[in-house]
């Protein structure tokens, strides 16, 4: 399963529609890939699964492929349905 380990975000960095890149990888060690929202989005939306992955905590927890207001576009963590800041406290690059 894909784990996105890293984040690249446009200020204010405070959402997850901020989020423009991720570096991602099949395990949670190994070769990081970066890909757009736009791609990870996609492949969510298709059956793919993807979760977070903090080296410094371990914690994990899946992304999940959102729709905010205006058909903005973009990645999310959920818990007990509701949004939380799981990706954005993943490290910057």
């Amino acid at each position: 399963m894909p784990f996105i380990r890293e984040i690249q975000v446009q200020e204010p960095g405070t959402h997850g529609s901020h989020v423009t890149a991720v570096r991602w990888s099949e395990l949670t060690t190994g070769p990081l890939r970066e890909a757009s929202v736009a791609e990870i989005f996609w492949r969510v939306r298709r059956g793919a699964r993807f979760r977070t992955f903090d080296e410094r905590t371990h914690a994990q927890m899946d992304v999940e492929a959102r729709v905010g207001f205006g058909g903005t576009r973009y990645l999310s963590t959920v818990q007990g349905g509701r949004e939380n800041d799981a990706l954005l406290a993943l490290p910057r690059f």
